[in-house]
């Protein structure tokens, strides 16, 4: 989101060619480094909203390195096992062209709903190298930022670990 930069920042360092973020909540149109806007910050949001319902963090399968950022650029987003509604209200701030004050409100309140619901005991292992610390994110030649396609999501739709599940139905 906008506001990330690190605490030592002092205005004259060379980050020219990179922005500071934590690489899976960076809208890819942030990746290659274009200006941030409303819509991209939305995103940022849909995979905080992700984490939440998820009880994951994004991504914390994998190693968090430019082949993430290609595949992120590309349409890749963290996977779902959850109703069809539900995903399509995720997915839609992930769009980089969204900008729906009303239906965010309505996402964050649904969002609360689901969340009060559930009890977490998450035992998922995380990659050694998924990093979700703020750092200089420095990436050259990306690819166009494009909307998921059902290809990752017709792989596989799992995204609340075997786990996280069993409290939900205890």
């Amino acid at each position: 989101m906008r506001l990330c930069k690190p605490a030592c920042y002092n205005g004259s360092e060379n980050t020219k060619n990179g922005i500071f973020g934590i690489l899976p909540y960076v809208a890819p149109e942030i990746l290659r480094g274009q200006n941030s806007t409303k819509s991209s910050d939305i995103y940022s949001f849909g995979i905080i909203m992700y984490e939440v319902i998820s009880g994951l963090p994004p991504y914390h399968d994998v190693s968090h390195d430019k082949n993430l950022v290609i595949k992120i650029c590309r349409g890749f987003r963290p996977k779902f096992n959850i109703k069809q509604m539900k995903i399509e209200n995720i997915l839609r701030p992930w769009r980089y062209d969204f900008d729906d004050q009303l239906e965010l409100k309505k996402q964050i309140k649904e969002a609360d709903e689901i969340n009060n619901n559930l009890s977490i005991n998450n035992t998922t292992t995380i990659h050694s190298e998924a990093i979700y610390t703020s750092k200089l994110l420095n990436f050259n030649d990306l690819p166009e930022p494009k909307n998921s396609d059902d290809y990752y999501y017709n792989r596989s739709d799992n995204i609340i670990s075997e786990e996280f599940l069993e409290t939900l139905t205890n």
